[in-house]
């Protein structure tokens, strides 16, 4: 079973999301708590039974856009996480993972990857926090959750690609 969220733009001119309830449960998003909570957006909360978090991703994006043409994805978890939530995600105290990310702990050589939005609260990429909790701490996260969340940062980075580009041709 993998986990993860996928948030949707609803296209121009239909974005009231609870029309789109029926249609996304008949495409095969049966398995998602849907969120219909924003104007103009739409979240899906999916639990997927897939051989892998890549299939699982993907077939989940590609039932969404059958059941609304013209949506656009624009995010995706896990992928972007604060302290907090790595605290939660790797199972050890908000307080410990600070010391990680601060070198705080001697017996580790290797720095804490850097986040990609330092600020109140910074965020990292999950993927790469956990690739680095990995190979240098005691602390192995799982393969899964390894896996999905490499998906997700490809696919969180494909999707801010395609937001520049539009920006570009918008020129």
């Amino acid at each position: 079973m993998w986990e993860f969220v996928l948030k949707f733009r609803l296209p121009p001119g239909r974005e009231e999301p609870t029309v789109w309830l029926d249609a996304l449960f008949e495409a095969g998003c049966d398995d998602a708590t849907i969120g219909v909570g924003r104007h103009g957006s739409i979240a899906l909360d999916f639990s997927r039974e897939s051989a892998t978090a890549d299939l699982a991703v993907r077939s989940a994006i590609a039932d969404v856009l059958t059941a609304i043409p013209g949506a656009q994805l624009t995010e995706i978890a896990p992928d972007l996480v604060n302290l907090a939530d790595l605290a939660e995600i790797v199972g050890c105290s908000r307080q410990n993972i600070r010391k990680y990310a601060a070198g705080e702990i001697r017996a580790v050589a290797t720095a804490f990857p850097d986040p990609v939005y330092t600020g109140n609260p910074s965020l990292w990429r999950l993927a790469e926090v956990l690739i680095w909790f990995d190979r240098n701490t005691d602390l192995h996260p799982s393969p899964r959750s390894v896996e999905l969340a490499r998906i997700a940062s490809e696919i969180g980075a494909d999707i801010q690609r395609r937001r520049l580009a539009e920006l570009i041709a918008a020129e």
